[in-house]
């Protein structure tokens, strides 16, 4: 009589080399996909600051441009200002400072069109 092992599994010569390799390759794509996740941009149209666009510069002029849209990135969860592009606001359009919060009441103010800020680093 001939007891067989139903348990016993067909061994294929290389199978292991593949496996190892699908495992190393999906392993590499996941890193990837938690490196993009963890950096990642994002672009804002008209951003605003308590319902009203926002200033190109910080208040008192300690800034324009980058500082100011750094400033509005960081209250906005992401850690710095890419990119922006300024724009001339329509008449009578109260602004206000990232920084304070504050309205620009200069009559030189201008804003921000857009801002792109970044989460995470590169």
């Amino acid at each position: 009589m001939t007891i067989r092992n139903s348990n016993a599994k067909a061994h294929f010569p290389g199978s292991g080399a593949i496996a190892i390799a699908a495992i190393a390759a999906s392993l590499i794509a996941n890193m990837a996909s938690a490196a993009d996740a963890a950096t990642s941009a994002r672009m804002f149209s008209s951003p605003d600051y308590l319902g009203q666009p926002v200033a190109f510069c910080l208040e008192g002029d300690r800034g324009c441009g980058k500082p100011a849209a750094t400033v509005w990135c960081q209250r906005n969860g992401y850690e710095t200002a890419l990119s922006f592009a300024r724009r001339s606001p329509a008449a009578g359009t109260e602004l206000r400072f990232a920084d304070t919060g504050n309205i620009c009441t200069s009559g030189n103010c201008i804003t921000f069109s857009q801002i792109r800020c970044l989460r995470g680093t590169q």
